[in-house]
């Protein structure tokens, strides 16, 4: 593939996923050369212009798409780890029209059945089981695992270590912490969170935190 005919990507968040997400699209260039990173945008102007691991932050989506009228819309990924926020995020870059780029590291094992929403980060040595349907902008990070028949809503989040097991539920937004477990069949409701290395044998309600094994309700939010 030329040059010319890469994928020109913006990585938008100049932060840790960002550099994880830098990572994972250098380990698919080295598979088969598919994007050129154009750089990255992100909100704080104190960075706008200076080089973050290598390459030039390019201000605000806003600010870049602006500035590049006359190019063609890129392919964009976002890199917060923060659901909310990457959910804002994500409807600010939509209404510019750019394209959401679907990364799926190298390394993971994905059953040629399931579905993956654009703009999602399927990391290094994941799993996702079959029939699984994973939403946009979601992430499935190193080292985690989806199981089969499992629905994961928009902007979810399963962290490094994480294990979603068999026809699980996980609503907009939730998130399962680093190592922690959600028994099968059980729901991750919109907005709640699954602390690191807990254990689900519950359901875990809307906008909730449950922590421990077995996990129990620490806080009940009210959105």
């Amino acid at each position: 593939m030329s040059h010319s005919n890469l994928k020109k990507l913006v990585i938008v968040g100049a932060g840790g996923h960002g550099k994880e997400i830098l990572w994972l699209v250098q380990n698919i260039n080295r598979r088969l050369a598919t994007y050129e990173v154009i750089g990255f945008c992100d909100d704080h102007q104190g960075l706008r212009g200076q080089s973050f691991e290598g390459f030039p932050v390019l201000g605000t989506v806003e600010q870049y798409d602006l500035e590049n009228q006359s190019a063609a819309k890129p392919y964009f990924m976002i890199g917060i780890g923060d659901n909310g926020i990457r959910r804002s995020v994500a409807i600010r870059v939509d209404a510019l029209g750019w394209r959401a780029a679907t990364l799926i590291d190298p390394s993971a094992v994905v059953a040629e059945n399931v579905d993956i929403g654009e703009g999602t980060y399927v990391g290094v040595a994941s799993n996702v089981s079959p029939s699984a349907k994973i939403g946009r902008h979601s992430i499935v990070h190193n080292q985690s695992s989806v199981g089969h028949d499992t629905i994961m809503a928009d902007f979810s989040q399963v962290a490094p270590g994480g294990r979603v097991l068999g026809h699980v539920t996980v609503g907009e937004c939730g998130y399962l912490g680093s190592n922690a477990v959600i028994a099968p069949g059980k729901k991750l409701g919109k907005n709640a969170v699954l602390g690191a290395c807990s254990f689900a044998i519950e359901d875990v309600p809307d906008s909730s935190v449950a922590i421990g094994v077995p996990a129990r309700l620490r806080i009940q939010r009210k959105d």
